[in-house]
């Protein structure tokens, strides 16, 4: 809404993720929505939504980015995770900061270059990153000093002792209590509401269908559905939903002392990445390009306004409450066998599929809707947005309030088509191209799983 527009009596917010929590959050701070009534919607009955990519045993918190507006970004966030009194956003072991390693193979460490070199820059600015805590790693012999791991990929590398991770869960959990208390009895949330499509009148956005035929009206609706945001809005060629691998081990006691405190350690060049465990289990997972999953839906659920063209579009959907299939599964055992080989043949006790909502340069997509007014989308998370969670709120408010710094906005925006096909080329958005991810490329969850039936 403009500075001038008389502010939303209800708005609607689609996902109770990091996204659409943060943006409530703000909005409750803000005087301007004192006389909003704010409701939140999401599909899972549970909260918070295990299935939600927000949701995890733990998740990296760094400024490590080799785009510095990132990395400036993340160290603003940082100093709300360094908060750990009992009401910050770190408090109760929502946060820790052993450090980060990136490492990368021979040859291939030019994302590691310019995201040291982003971190160096942000810590010679005073924006909360220590300078003496960012160091370069030469070699396997150092790169294991830094990590505390006998056995660890990668001939080039930095350390960032400045980073962490945070209890994922826990800080979803602790964002939707402070939601209700500070709602002050004008936020509704509701789980098990699972949003069947948008309602429009004419080309503005007035709310949501559930899947049970109730309709919610709204003034302004939030978009911050996370990997279903394409499932409800014509996102084609700007996100697309991927299943990421991630796995967990049973480890003793004793590892557990041993481990808890080592850093964060990621081999950029394959994508695999170690979390210190908690609770005696170790995560293990892999940053890449994921699965897609292709569902044809009703073209009329996401292009309301588009009468022409197939009844049908091929939108990746999240498949929930699956096993990583067997390619998945073999590069996680491998990256055990790199990193802790005696633990390497340890059964998995439980896997699950993280499902990003990807855009092509693994920027966000923060902005309102180009053709539908009164639509808002907070989006495109692309697997690396929960660190910003302190803070994201208050920019998609901004965005919202015509506030936001241009900088912030160009980086976000809705990219037109012109774009798209210059960024993806002419066979469309297949894998978020940010740099940072390996792995294959176009596997499809479907097939992955009927090669891991074939092989039982």
């Amino acid at each position: 809404m403009a500075d001038d527009s008389p502010p939303p009596q209800h708005i609607l917010i689609i996902g109770a993720g990091e996204f659409g929590l943060s943006t409530a959050l703000s909005l409750l701070s803000r005087p301007a929505y004192n006389d909003s009534r704010i409701t939140i919607v999401d599909g899972s009955p549970q909260l918070p939504n295990p299935s939600g990519s927000s949701v995890d045993a733990n998740r990296i918190v760094r400024a490590d980015y080799a785009d510095v507006l990132y990395s400036r970004l993340a160290s603003e966030s940082q100093h709300f995770w360094r908060d750990t009194s009992d009401d910050g956003w770190g408090g109760q072991g929502r946060y820790h900061q052993p450090g980060f390693v990136l490492t990368a193979d021979a040859g291939a460490g030019e994302y590691l270059g310019q995201a040291m070199k982003s971190v160096l820059s942000v810590a010679a600015e005073a924006r909360g990153l220590d300078s003496h805590k960012i160091r370069e790693l030469h070699g396997q012999d150092e790169i294991k000093k830094a990590t505390g791991y006998k056995n660890v990929t990668g001939e080039y590398g930095y350390a960032n002792f400045n980073s962490g991770w945070a209890d994922a869960e826990a800080c979803v959990a602790y964002a939707l209590r402070r939601v209700h208390k500070e709602g002050g009895g004008r936020v509704t949330i509701r789980g098990g509401a699972k949003v069947e499509k948008l309602s429009f009148s004419a080309d503005t956005c007035t709310g949501a269908v559930l899947s049970d035929g109730e309709s919610i009206s709204a003034d302004l609706v939030i978009l911050a559905a996370g990997a279903w945001s394409p499932t409800l809005i014509d996102l084609q060629g700007r996100c697309l939903a991927t299943g990421q691998a991630v796995a967990f081990i049973d480890i003793t006691e004793e590892e557990q002392a041993a481990m808890g405190d080592r850093p964060v350690i990621m081999n950029m060049s394959r994508g695999m990445f170690i979390i210190p465990p908690r609770d005696n289990k170790l995560k293990i997972a892999r940053h890449g390009f994921g699965y897609t999953n292709p569902v044809k839906v009703p073209r009329k659920n996401i292009q309301p306004t588009v009468t022409e063209g197939d009844e049908y579009v091929e939108v990746s959907v999240p498949m929930t409450g699956v096993s990583v299939p067997l390619e998945g599964q073999e590069a996680l055992r491998e990256a055990l066998r790199d990193l802790v080989p005696h633990m390497a043949d340890r059964p998995f006790i439980r896997t699950r599929l993280c499902w990003y909502c990807d855009t092509p340069t693994g920027d966000f997509l923060i902005t309102y809707h180009p053709r539908h007014k009164s639509l808002f989308v907070a989006t495109g998370g692309s697997g690396h947005g929960f660190k910003f969670f302190p803070v994201i709120g208050d920019k998609v408010v901004d965005a919202i309030q015509g506030n936001l710094d241009p900088v912030y906005a160009r980086q976000w925006r809705w990219r037109c088509d012109e774009d798209l096909q210059k960024l993806c080329g002419p066979g469309g958005f297949t894998g978020c191209e940010d740099g940072s991810r390996a792995g294959g490329r176009g596997m499809i969850l479907e097939e992955e799983m009927a090669r891991t039936e074939s092989k039982r």
